[in-house]
């Protein structure tokens, strides 16, 4: 126990201290209140704590309640069961993303709880449906052709600003916690299935999961008018008190209690129910739930305190200078690095790995990840400068993706769509985002049209970078099997030479 906690404070370490460094090397040069930068220093390593002892926790009780529970429904083959268990428990394990937390706190025109519910919502339907895809072994690229129809006709009759957020907010939702909860989930789901098909189809439940947040924003769009009085309330990131930390911790223990709940009360009926789990077994989940909350706690805090405030000013600060353009290339730096060390990333390679038996390198695999989020970020800084649509790039995205499909392996179509949702890291909406509004109130933008729409690009553009990497696979497996094919036994020729 004590070696797998050394583990993801290490993870923890590797992911927040790049962005440290790189936060502390610009703050020579930029003019920031000393108490921004003391309590982004404090705030980091409240990060670094409660993200390695959230890791730690989740995987002592979520990853195992949703691998128990996946396993033992199929067993049951009670499939209406099975579908509204997968309904709840994505609802419930989202409404607890601590992303998602973060990304509703950023929003002032719409109730933070509606959002989440909402949002939550959407992941749960997409839950129920990838239940169903694993039962009866469905077609994935299929379902999100159809999934994507139904967001690119919706995008024409909302407002226009509700498109970004729409999109971001399926990038926020399959995060720290949702992650390792489904992928354990979508593989006891299939380890009953014997066919070919099988360790293929537990690949997927991440991608259907990030398109029903997407689809139920859009229609709040349908029916929620926003008027010229909508804006960000960047009031929040000027206020350094440290007093803020106590506030905080109150606020966010009381939200992260009333989100981690309902997950562990469905347990406890399940458990009641099957009557199948050991008290050996309950007494470790019922831990981990506590050092789950107690780790997000922490997250949560530093992320409003420190990260929010930091990420704002510097993006406010060069948006204001003649260097403005200089932020691309900060940015795209901060989100390698950020990419690189990202815990769901490194979760969702190990599956990849194990499923190709090392055919692809997990290096291979987090560099071309890491590429696409620094050429997303990159991309979404530049188009908060130039106002560039955001459904240009995001219709040409999704266009190359889903043209890749139809070349590549099926089973990489799954893990590109996966990995696009597990790039959209906390760091992501804890800095990168707040970065970009910064900017783009410097400049004078409209924040919901410009500035968000980060995240959603930080999650397709590694899709794409994924697929090529899949593409090179498919190529280099064609090849060994021609090499393979080849007679290369000796060959005998008739040398006889004739002496008349």
């Amino acid at each position: 126990m004590i070696k797998e906690l050394k583990k993801n404070l290490t993870s923890a370490i590797n992911t927040i201290m790049p962005l440290v460094i790189i936060v502390l090397i610009l703050s020579l040069f930029v003019p920031i209140d000393i108490n921004l930068i003391i309590s982004f220093l404090l705030s980091s390593i409240l990060l670094i704590v409660g993200l390695s002892l959230f890791t730690f926790g989740a995987d002592l009780s979520l990853a195992y309640i949703g691998n128990k529970i996946g396993k033992d429904l199929v067993k049951s083959k009670k499939i209406p069961l099975i579908l509204i268990v997968g309904l709840l428990i994505g609802t419930f394990v989202t409404i607890a993303e601590p992303d998602l937390m973060v990304l509703a706190e950023q929003i002032t025109s719409i109730s933070s709880v509606t959002l989440i519910l909402l949002i939550s919502l959407g992941v749960g339907i997409c839950t129920l449906i990838a239940a169903a895809r694993a039962i009866w072994g469905w077609d994935l690229n299929v379902i999100l052709i159809i999934s994507f129809a139904i967001i690119f006709l919706l995008v024409f009759f909302v407002p226009i600003e509700f498109i970004p957020f729409a999109f971001d907010s399926g990038g926020v939702t399959t995060g720290t916690i949702s992650i390792p909860f489904l992928l354990t989930l979508g593989m006891g789901l299939v380890a009953n299935r014997m066919d070919k098909k099988a360790k293929e189809d537990s690949f997927g439940l991440i991608a259907l999961g990030s398109t029903g947040p997407i689809i139920m924003v859009l229609i709040l769009g349908l029916f929620y008018a926003p008027t010229d009085t909508i804006v960000f309330d960047s009031s929040l990131y000027h206020s350094f008190a440290f007093s803020n930390y106590f506030i905080q911790v109150v606020k966010c223990f009381k939200e992260v209690i009333l989100a981690i709940s309902p997950i562990l009360v469905v347990f406890i009926i399940y458990n009641i129910i099957t009557n199948n789990v050991k008290k050996m077994e309950m007494r470790k989940i019922l831990f981990g739930i506590v050092i789950t909350i107690i780790g997000l706690t922490l997250f949560l805090v530093a992320a409003n305190v420190g990260f929010l405030n930091m990420g704002y000013a510097l993006g406010n600060f060069f948006a204001s200078t003649n260097y403005k353009y200089f932020l691309v290339f900060i940015i795209m730096i901060l989100s390698f690095f950020i990419a690189i060390a990202e815990p769901a990333v490194i979760i969702l390679i190990d599956q990849v790995k194990e499923y190709t038996g090392g055919g692809i390198s997990d290096k291979a695999l987090k560099i071309a990840l890491a590429l696409g989020v620094s050429i997303a970020s990159g991309m979404s800084m530049l188009r908060v400068f130039t106002q560039t649509p955001f459904f240009y790039l995001v219709i040409t995205g999704y266009g190359i993706a889903f043209l890749l499909t139809f070349v590549i392996p099926k089973v990489f179509t799954a893990i590109a769509f996966d990995a696009g949702g597990a790039t959209g890291g906390s760091l992501t909406t804890a800095f990168l985002l707040p970065m970009s509004i910064g900017a783009c109130v410097a400049i004078g933008g409209n924040v919901y049209k410009d500035a968000f729409g980060l995240a959603s690009m930080v999650s397709l553009i590694p899709i794409i970078t994924i697929e090529i990497v899949g593409l090179l696979y498919q190529i280099g497996m064609n090849y060994n099997e021609r090499f393979e094919s080849y007679d290369d036994s000796i060959i005998e020729y008739d040398w006889e030479v004739s002496y008349e």
